[in-house]
Order: C-alpha cells, then structure tokens, then sequence
C-alpha cells in the first residue's frame, strides 16, 4: 500500500513539474492531467467530458471496495491464526471446526495475492483516469469540423490490372 502511495504521490509530482514548462499547446492537457491526479475525475470535467468522471468513480471505488473486502478478511484471517498459536486452550478462533491450520495458512496466502491485486486495480484505475485526462486534454481544441474531402479513383499498375485509390484531404 506505502508503495502504491510513494507512486501515485510520484506520479503527481512529476505531472506538475512538467506543467509548469509546457508549452501552450500541451498545456490544456497537463492541466486536466494535474486536476485529475489531485481530484479523480476533475480532468474530466475541465475537457467537458463530464460523463467520464462517474465512470472513473465508479471503477476506482468497485476496486477500493474489493480491496477493503480482501483486507478485512486478511485481518480476520490472522487474528485466527494468532488465536490458535497463543496457548491458551480457552480462545477459539471463528474459523474453528472449518478449516485446518494448513487450510488457514493457504486461505491466508490466497487472500494476500487477491488483497495485492486490488491495490494493482486500484492504482491502474487512478493512473487511467489521470491518463484519460491528458489525452483528452490534446483534443479539446481539436477541429472536427466538416470540411474533410474524399475522392476515389480507379487506379492500374503492371502488377495490378485493376484497383482504386481512396484519398481523404483537409483544405
């Protein structure tokens, strides 16, 4: 978890070190890039693509979820096998009757790799939305208007007797 923290405090401090010298064409894109690595979602609404932001939200809080699931059982799992490694024939754990201490063990295992997952997804979510903002941020500007011309022309060559060539031009 400490090192998921170092990278996502890395990952920010780095965006905006880069902010301050972008150029004027980037720099829409480190800004949303920077708003999203403080605020999830931000970037988002600063490239009036709201409808991101909840997206965003929503896998970041299904993977902090499963990682809260996974750490509470991981927790629950070791204050079992603290109770049945403490020599005191009166404490009984609540996996009791259910699982052997070899069983436990594996339980244990299994539930600290899907634990460390969760913290991968949570960290790939966090990173993608911040990434999703700043490429995002290059087409806010980007002109999309109707003035894109096609033609198509038939075509020969030695190799190939018949063809056609397709071509697309901005004026």
């Amino acid at each position: 978890m400490a090192r998921t923290l170092n990278f996502l405090l890395s990952l920010t401090l780095c965006l905006s070190s880069h902010a301050a010298w972008a150029q004027s064409g980037e720099g829409q894109a480190n800004r949303s890039a920077f708003a999203s690595a403080l605020v999830p979602g931000a970037g988002q609404f600063m490239n009036k693509q709201a409808w991101k932001a909840p997206i965003a939200w929503g896998v970041m809080a299904g993977s902090g979820y499963f990682l809260y699931s996974n750490q509470s059982t991981l927790n629950r799992i070791n204050t079992a096998i603290d109770l049945r490694y403490d020599n005191d024939p009166t404490t009984v754990d609540e996996f009791d009757g259910r699982f052997t201490n070899n069983q436990l063990f594996t339980l244990k295992s299994e539930t600290r790799r899907s634990r460390d997952y969760a913290i991968l997804g949570v960290g790939a979510a966090y990173l993608f939305q911040v990434l999703d903002a700043y490429a995002s941020g290059f087409l806010v500007k980007f002109d999309v208007s109707p003035s894109l011309l096609g033609s198509l022309q038939p075509i020969s060559s030695p190799m190939v007797p018949i063809g056609a060539k397709f071509s697309l031009s901005w004026p």
